[in-house]
């Protein structure tokens, strides 16, 4: 009985032994099977580099520039730095063409105008017109044509179409003028002057009106205007027939003479160190220019005048071409002032009188006076 027990429990230990196992069996958890691996995706094609396109073509312009003929002088001085001008433009801009016509007279820059429209490749013409009005259909028919027009110096009054005008600020010249000799005359009481002018252009309507506009009623304008038509032995010759016919005493109460241009101060100057009739007791003339030859003069006169001058030069034409290029190929222009749709190239004052922007010698010393000469002394 003992033994069958015995047994039994046995078999009962066995049993449970193999229950356990197999629970323990099936409790793990069932390894998980690897996720099935999802396609590579596929990589973008590596783009091929785009094919290069072809370099913008360099944008081709013609620019004429029509202006007056000379040899000497300002007009001389302005033709030598409207060509170089012209070749330092065409250097810079691939493309582009200058081409300089140059006419004694104002039918002369008729015909250049003609001709230059019938050869029909031309997109700017720059007009620096011997006269406005003489000029006026002229450049009329360049704007029917399709021509842009800058006109530079000289203006064709209540002409419209134009790209712009251009031109030394000469109202605003004689306007620092006036103001200049209010300052030297200070202590003046009354003050009697000469004027000396150029020609009927508006040029010399500017350069008049602007000093009128503000000078001191004090000054008191002794003569008629002398018309010089910018020539210094006309000049000369004005000044010698005043001086001869008045008396030392007449002559001696001249306190200024206004003049200008450094040309026609060349003339006077000439007869004022000729005079041997009386005392002169001129202080000062006044003029527009900035000529090296002029300011010569009155450092080696015994006459003891002295001299102030506002800045004009020959080179300011190189602002008329600037402004053309300019446009034609869409940049920004900074050279001149645009005041009421005129653009106005600045001046300063150069005086060995005292109270001017510069004095002979800084003047001399500057990059605009390099500039100027750059041609050369004419």
């Amino acid at each position: 009985m003992k033994k069958i027990l015995a047994i039994l429990m046995a078999l009962t230990m066995v049993l449970s032994l193999a229950a356990c196992a197999s629970q323990t069996a099936t409790e793990e958890p069932a390894a998980e099977e690897p996720a099935a691996e999802e396609p590579a995706a596929e990589e973008p094609a590596a783009e091929e580099p785009a094919a290069e396109e072809p370099a913008a073509e360099a944008q081709s312009f013609k620019l004429a520039c029509v202006i007056p003929s000379g040899d000497h002088g300002f007009t001389g001085e302005s033709v030598a730095h409207c060509k170089m001008e012209a070749e330092a433009l065409m250097e810079k801009y691939d493309g582009l063409e200058v081409v300089v016509k140059d006419g004694l007279e104002a039918s002369d820059q008729i015909t250049s105008i003609e001709n230059l429209i019938a050869g029909g490749d031309v997109d700017m013409i720059m007009l620096w017109p011997m006269e406005g009005e003489a000029l006026r259909s002229a450049a009329q028919t360049i704007i029917d044509a399709g021509i842009e027009l800058v006109v530079y110096d000289r203006l064709i009054n209540d002409f419209e179409g134009l790209v712009g005008e251009i031109m030394g600020d000469n109202y605003g010249i004689a306007q620092q003028m006036g103001e200049w000799l209010n300052t030297y005359y200070a202590d003046y009481t009354d003050v009697q002057y000469l004027r000396f002018v150029g020609d009927s252009s508006t040029v010399t309507a500017q350069r008049s009106d602007g000093m009128d506009a503000v000078i001191d009623p004090k000054f008191e304008q002794v003569a008629e205007t002398f018309v010089t038509d910018w020539s210094t032995e006309k000049a000369q010759g004005l000044m010698e027939e005043w001086l001869n016919a008045h008396t030392a005493e007449e002559v001696a109460e001249l306190d200024l003479i206004v003049t200008h241009d450094d040309e026609i101060v060349d003339g006077l100057m000439n007869a004022l160190d000729a005079y041997t009739g009386g005392e002169l007791n001129i202080k000062v003339i006044t003029s527009v220019g900035g000529r090296e030859d002029t300011l010569q003069k009155f450092e080696n006169t015994k006459t003891g005048i002295q001299f102030t001058t506002f800045y004009f030069a020959p080179s300011f034409i190189r602002e008329a071409m600037r402004l053309c290029v300019a446009h034609l190929y869409g940049e920004e222009y900074t050279g001149a002032n645009l005041v009421d749709g005129q653009y106005l190239i600045p001046s300063f004052s150069i005086s060995n009188a005292g109270g001017a922007d510069e004095t002979f010698e800084s003047y001399r010393a500057s990059d605009i006076y390099a500039e100027r000469y750059s041609i050369g002394n004419f």
